[in-house]
């Protein structure tokens, strides 16, 4: 009798174990099942606009220019054709480096070129420019080239050129100086060049630098920039002042803001950039070597600066940009001006 009631409890109890493991087994599926009302927090990734313009960041790009190729163009930078300067008041970004001789160059980008009036004056191209444009995915408009090192390179470019110098594409403007400094050309030249060769097509959508959503201004930093020089030899200062009222930069030499020969408007620029690397001869002993890896330098706008680190290395590379702790660099909409300058020249901030 003891017996068989020991077995009945032994069976009781076994039972009682099944069903606790199929009451867990149970719990565990339901567990595992989604809960629909949990959002997910994985960030959306923001709507490009249709009508961005990729050099400045703005909505404001005439539908028939988006996802066509901006256009660059080399501009005459020695000091004596400097007051005759035409169009860089209209650029959406403009470059500027030594060539040679402690001489600057300037290269000027547009999104929309039939809408900027007379541009130059234009001068030959060198392979920091050609670099440049590659990675900008311009179309590259110049006259005159670096024969020794830069068009030996051309062919190895993914890059679309047009020498200029025809009557269809150019001209000759009496400004009293000799003729190597008097070749111009114009937005709807060179716009009309792009459409009866359908240079531009195949342009890409992606913001060349991380803009800020906002239109407003906001300053990088407590740093104070109200007045920068750029010194990229002794015979080349370049100036920066701050206008308050315009919150953008003026840019000048000693005090005397540059003005456009045709217009008189002032060049005005939301952002600059200073990019230090190292800039060498080559072998010529002539020609300057711009190195393009990357480097320090600093972000300068709404009158203040940051210091940044930058990137850029092959010429099918854009620059990227990040804050010097290597935290993401967001940058105010509008137009910029970019200096690529010696690491052992002076920047000066005021």
């Amino acid at each position: 009798m003891f017996k068989r009631l020991f077995s009945l409890v032994l069976a009781i109890i076994f039972v009682f174990s099944l069903s606790a493991c199929g009451s867990e087994d149970t719990v565990s599926v339901i567990s595992s099942e989604p809960d629909s009302s949990v959002t997910s927090s994985t960030p959306e990734e923001p709507e490009i606009p249709a009508n961005i313009n990729i050099l400045t960041g703005e909505t404001t790009l005439d539908p028939a220019y988006v996802g066509k190729k901006p256009i660059a163009i080399t501009i005459n930078n020695v000091r004596v054709a400097q007051s005759v300067q035409c169009g860089l008041h209209e650029a959406d970004v403009v470059f500027e480096t030594e060539v040679e001789g402690g001489i600057t160059r300037l290269l000027a980008l547009f999104s929309d070129p039939s809408k900027v009036g007379q541009i130059g004056t234009v001068r030959s191209l060198r392979v920091v420019f050609a670099e440049i444009a590659t990675g900008m995915d311009a179309v590259l408009f110049y006259h005159g080239i670096d024969h020794t090192y830069c068009l030996p390179l051309l062919p190895s470019l993914n890059l679309t050129t047009h020498v200029i110098g025809a009557k269809s594409d150019s001209f000759r403007a009496s400004n009293g100086l000799a003729s190597e400094h008097t070749l111009y050309t114009s937005g709807e030249l060179l716009d009309k060049v792009l459409k009866n060769k359908g240079l531009s097509e195949g342009g890409n959508t992606k913001a060349w630098l991380n803009f800020s959503s906002k239109t407003d201004k906001d300053a990088p930093s407590d740093q104070v920039a109200n007045n920068v020089v750029v010194n990229f030899s002794s015979s080349s200062p370049t100036q920066f002042i701050f206008d308050t009222t315009e919150n953008k930069y003026a840019r000048a030499r000693k005090g005397v803001e540059y003005k456009d020969l045709k217009t008189g408007e002032r060049e005005l620029f939301t952002n600059v950039f200073v990019l230090k690397t190292s800039i060498t001869n080559y072998p010529d002993n002539y020609h300057r070597k711009v190195s393009l890896t990357g480097g320090e330098g600093y972000y300068i706008s709404a009158g203040a600066y940051v210091p940044i680190k930058w990137t850029k290395g092959s010429a099918d590379n854009n620059f990227s940009f990040t804050k010097a702790d290597g935290s993401k660099l967001t940058v105010n909409q509008g137009n910029s001006y970019v200096c690529i300058v010696n690491s052992d020249k002076v920047i000066t901030f005021e």
